[in-house]
């Protein structure tokens, strides 16, 4: 083995090899062969000039970068092996001197699977809040919520706006000499009790096609801080006002609706679908107390480029959930009374115990040897075709270099449960 591992530190490894003479003389003949075609060289037809004439004219650099691409890659993947290293992003490879006749050196520096120290995961202690109980209240808001997700909505072409009406808005924000990107097609409840924008109050009765100027003022405690407490100006263009009709509570709106005789039926209906959510919820509380005692029990230091990269994905994840809802995060900061700093904080230790998770569970995993059916390969992977609106139907085949990922969510599942199954869990009354 022509290779030496220098040092493994802060979850990289450090290490060189080397790619004999003969070797990459035979890659700089099949680099030349490959690109002779491309070189028009005074005195020789089109691809006819030899490689001794070539390098003279022009280097024998111009043909490096092909035959590096040819002999690298392959030999750092044998190294890897080698040396035994599980890489988790790409490598930075420092190419030596290249000198004919002479063999060639690499170094390498790349992120690997950090070392993860497992603690004591049998007989986690946990306390988790006791299942809540539906109650009547609660089965009447969910009522509720089936009227409104069936509401009937009507145009409200020439009249004016009102309290509970939904309206469809472009608007551009001034402060100071800062003008704000235009922020199109934000559709909202015109609700003068829990104002959203501001400038709610300056909608009531406006029609559509309206085109309205408004100034206003930020809270002195505004999530952004660069716009608390200043003087704004909105140019605000009303392009749909909507009425809100609801259905009447009934039996017939229990058939259309429910699927279900009578409104009496509906209601068992509702409560048995509560009680469902409320013992998932009550799962999930458990799932999170195991994982955050499993996180203080083991230790794992992971590559700071990960979790950059994992906090990107989620960012970016928020982000489209907000621009299909019609906002933005600057919006979602607003709503939420959350400032951009501890926002992003808050971000990066959620990305960064997500990664962590992730090695720990994997080193449990292998540990405990857990090991996954053909069934349940073939059921995890028709669940995870459905989540991403692929056809359920050859999932597995389908889903090629994805069921890696559907076969350590299998596993990663067996090992929670396996937590689960083996701890002290207080429920609180």
């Amino acid at each position: 083995m022509n290779a030496t591992l220098e040092k493994i530190e802060n979850s990289e490894a450090y290490f060189n090899f080397s790619i004999e003479a003969e070797r990459f003389e035979k890659a700089l003949e099949k680099s030349f062969k490959k690109n002779v075609d491309n070189y028009e060289i005074p005195g020789f037809r089109k691809g006819k000039v030899t490689r001794v004439v070539l390098e003279s004219k022009l280097g024998p650099e111009v043909l490096y970068e092909d035959a590096l691409d040819f002999v690298v890659p392959e030999e750092y993947a044998a190294t890897l092996k080698d040396l035994q290293l599980e890489p988790v992003g790409d490598p930075d490879i420092e190419v030596g001197h290249i000198e004919k006749g002479k063999p060639l050196r690499i170094k390498v520096c790349v992120p690997i699977t950090p070392e993860v120290t497992l603690g004591t995961i049998e007989g986690i202690e946990v306390n988790v809040p006791k299942t809540r109980e539906v109650t009547d209240r609660d089965i009447e808001r969910y009522l509720e919520e089936l009227r409104s997700r069936n509401k009937k909505v009507m145009d409200k072409l020439d009249e004016p706006a009102s309290s509970g009406d939904t309206l469809t808005i472009d608007y551009k924000c001034t402060v100071e000499d800062t003008t704000y990107d235009d922020v199109l097609d934000y559709k909202f409840m015109l609700d003068l009790s829990n104002p959203i924008l501001g400038f709610e109050d300056h909608l009531l009765g406006a029609q559509k096609g309206d085109s309205l100027n408004i100034e206003n003022h930020f809270p002195a405690d505004y999530s952004l801080k660069q716009l608390a407490g200043k003087k704004a100006r909105f140019i605000v263009t009303v392009k749909k006002v909507e009425d809100i009709q609801l259905r009447e509570l009934d039996d017939q709106f229990a058939q259309e609706v429910g699927k279900v005789q009578n409104l009496k039926e509906l209601r068992l209906k509702a409560k048995k679908e509560l009680d469902e959510m409320a013992s998932l919820r009550s799962t999930n509380l458990l799932r999170q107390a195991i994982i955050k005692e499993m996180l203080e029990k083991c230790e794992v230091t992971v590559p700071e480029f990960l979790v950059m990269e994992r906090a990107k994905d989620m960012l970016d994840q928020l982000s489209k959930q907000l621009a299909s809802e019609g906002g933005d995060i600057d919006l979602y900061l607003q709503m939420t009374r959350k400032k951009p700093e501890s926002f992003k904080k808050q971000m990066w230790e959620e990305a960064k115990n997500a990664v962590k998770t992730e090695f720990i569970l994997d080193k449990i995993i292998k540990e405990k040897d857990f090991q996954v059916s053909e069934e349940e390969l073939d059921q995890g992977a028709e669940f995870f075709a459905s989540q991403i609106g692929m056809d359920k139907k050859n999932a597995r085949k389908n889903l090629g270099p994805l069921m890696n990922k559907v076969l350590f969510e299998l596993k990663a599942e067996k090992a929670i449960q396996y937590m689960i199954d083996n701890a002290k869990i207080m429920v609180d009354e």
